[in-house]
């Protein structure tokens, strides 16, 4: 706030300086003209504050979610993993109807995701932006068990992209596995690194 301050003083006085009056006894004042220049002034003022206080709002609240699934998956070539259960989206960026994140602003993000695959069944997906493939991971375990596999990534996103989990075009019957432990499940993060404009 003392920094909203200070840029406001500035403004004003560049404003004042720009626009002293001398008064002589020949002299009028235009008061139209001085008028004028202060309400300028305001709304300088005001366009200056809304902006810092935006910047404070959003830099406050951040770009990221947080989302597990919540169910044993079978799915098939190119299918969207549907994350279902939020536990946490700021910015109501994350659809976990369609598992997709709609990036809100321009920048460089972080994604990771983790499946659990088990009992000699395979897990193959990857990460796409917009359609793109950013990065894969493979997953496959021999043995009657169940092992996480975990991937991250970091990338340009542009405001309005899709991102989203999908499996690839091989494998038919990717088992997506749900543990006994009620929090070891699959999952899909993403932030929000630096924002670009």
């Amino acid at each position: 706030m003392v920094f909203v301050q200070f840029l406001i003083c500035l403004l004003l006085c560049k404003g004042l300086h720009s626009m002293s009056i001398h008064i002589n006894s020949n002299d009028t004042v235009d008061v139209v003209a001085l008028k004028q220049n202060v309400e300028s002034l305001k709304n300088q003022v005001h366009n200056l504050s809304s902006l810092i206080e935006n910047d404070i709002n959003s830099y406050k609240q951040g770009v990221f979610f947080f989302a597990k699934l919540s169910r044993l998956t079978y799915l098939n070539k190119n299918s969207i993993v549907k994350f279902n259960e939020v536990v946490t989206d700021s910015g109501n960026n994350f659809n976990h109807g369609n598992g997709m994140f709609v990036a809100p602003v321009s920048g460089y993000y972080q994604f990771s995701w983790t499946t659990f695959t088990y009992s000699d069944k395979i897990v193959d997906t990857e990460l796409r932006v917009d359609n793109v493939i950013v990065d894969a991971m493979y997953a496959h375990i021999s043995a009657s068990s169940s092992v996480p596999a975990t991937k991250i990534a970091i990338c340009w996103v542009n405001k309005g992209d899709h991102v989203w989990i999908q499996t690839t075009n091989s494998y038919t019957e990717n088992a997506i596995h749900n543990p006994n432990q009620s929090n070891a499940k699959s999952s899909f993060l993403g932030f929000l690194i630096e924002e670009k404009e």
